[in-house]
């Protein structure tokens, strides 16, 4: 004899997904309680036994995991409210009322049992549910039997059918320096093809879906030619190809990074920043400028600098006590370590006009274009190609010997020590001389002092 009630089952999702590893499946089945009399039905208790285990005919390993509850949109006046719950003594769960009393579904009324958060065990199959109620009633008025009525529904664990969880399969950073390469990894049944979309819009085909009629769940793996130079995206194409044609079904991505970027045509940014220093360099108008982590200017290293300019106070040695060169607005000056002028050394120095303090030439000094020296604006000397010229007297001391004319405009002393001089000059009209005068060979005269000849 069939229940006095009737039961309709309702899962969510529709069909039940089978777990797998690594991805837990988790529905919900909903058993629909309706009298379908018109009369009243008296019950004790209406339970659902759900398979537990493993198997392809099991629902789930964990009952007691299962949140319970029971739903009613109807009323009946003095009679408590149902509760429904797992009964670990029965291996069921069961509707009752509390008191342990019976309760009544009205005509033409119905009640929801709900069994949420079911964890659904991991082989694909049909799993029948069986209802076990003691009742009475109805439109023959039935008395309540001692033996149960019993119903069973069914619901379907599914697996998985289209293509999943694409991906890379250890890191999305590849360090592509030291020579690593992606692995892209994906599962999905065998009885399609898979191609791979690059960054150009290249479909790569890398899997021909199997033969027959029996499908199976499959796990793909599959690298890049070329190991991705910065941030790609990759393009799981799953379908059937057939005639020539292509025929895309399913569409999935995965995005991969390069650990030290590279770009072939460039990057524009307003500014780029260092790790863990936080210095960065900004792009502005004018053209670059590098700040330290303050936010202050900072300080570019490199082994050479080409540039056309270069605008700067000052340049420095690299040690501390090294010299430097600052930059006043009259020209330049050389310091060194402890903030005196320094030495300027160089093989050759070409200038229009030299102030200096002191003057040592270490070789031969050429002047070409001759040679003037004054004295506070006064000339004193003067070399050109006619001769040399003292002004303001010539004193030479120790030994020397002249060749060649020297004129001295006026006078002449030769200082031998202090006994012995020799002197001439303007207005004395002759020479003295003071000491010995010793001739070798023969002195010449035309007049003596007293204009006679000699």
């Amino acid at each position: 004899m069939p229940s006095l009630l009737h039961y309709a089952v309702v899962t969510d999702p529709t069909s039940l997904q089978a777990s797998l590893p690594g991805a837990p499946s988790v529905g919900t089945v909903y058993v629909i309680v309706s009298n379908t009399h018109q009369s009243e039905v008296k019950w004790d208790f209406i339970d659902v036994e759900i398979p537990v285990g493993s198997g392809r005919d099991d629902l789930t390993g964990d009952p007691t995991a299962i949140s319970a509850s029971i739903e009613k949109d109807y009323t009946v006046w003095r009679e408590e409210d149902p509760t429904f719950g797992w009964d670990g003594t029965l291996g069921r769960f069961r509707a009752h009322a509390p008191s342990g009393g019976r309760l009544t579904l009205p005509d033409e009324e119905s009640l929801v049992l709900v069994l949420e958060n079911i964890p659904v065990s991991d082989l694909a199959g049909p799993v029948r549910l069986k209802i076990h109620e003691r009742s009475g009633g109805g439109d023959d008025n039935i008395p309540i039997r001692r033996a149960n009525f019993t119903t069973t529904l069914g619901v379907v664990k599914q697996a998985p059918r289209i293509p999943r969880n694409f991906r890379p399969e250890s890191n999305s950073l590849v360090d592509v320096d030291a020579g690593r390469n992606v692995v892209l990894r994906w599962d999905g049944p065998d009885n399609l093809d898979y191609w791979i979309r690059d960054p150009q819009g290249n479909e790569l085909p890398v899997q021909s879906a199997a033969k027959g009629p029996q499908v199976t769940q499959q796990s793909y793996t599959w690298s890049p030619p070329t190991p991705p130079k910065r941030g790609t995206t990759y393009v799981l194409i799953a379908g059937t190809a057939g005639a020539g044609q292509q025929s895309q079904g399913y569409f999935l991505t995965t995005t991969v990074h390069a650990l030290v970027p590279e770009f072939d045509g460039g990057t524009r940014t307003p500014w780029v920043e260092g790790t863990p220093s936080r210095s960065r360099v900004d792009f502005s108008p004018e053209g670059v400028e590098i700040r330290n982590g303050t936010g202050a200017r900072g300080t570019v290293t490199a082994g050479t600098a080409d540039v056309d300019r270069v605008n700067t106070g000052s340049v420095h040695g690299r040690d501390s006590d090294d010299g430097w060169i600052d930059f006043p607005k009259a020209g330049i000056r050389v310091r060194d370590g402890q903030n005196d002028l320094g030495t300027v050394k160089a093989g050759k120095a070409d200038l229009d006009d030299l102030l200096a303090g002191q003057g040592r030439v270490k070789g031969r000094l050429v002047v070409q274009g001759g040679l003037e020296v004054s004295d506070e604006g006064e000339r004193a000397l003067e070399a050109t190609d006619s001769g040399v010229q003292v002004y303001n007297g010539l004193s030479v001391s120790g030994g020397g010997d002249i060749e060649g004319v020297l004129e001295l405009h006026n006078g002449i002393y030769v200082h031998i020590d202090e006994l012995n001089c020799v002197s001439a000059g303007t207005g004395m009209g002759g020479m003295t001389i003071k000491g010995n005068l010793a001739v070798t060979g023969t002195i010449l005269a035309e007049t003596d002092t007293l204009g006679r000849k000699v």
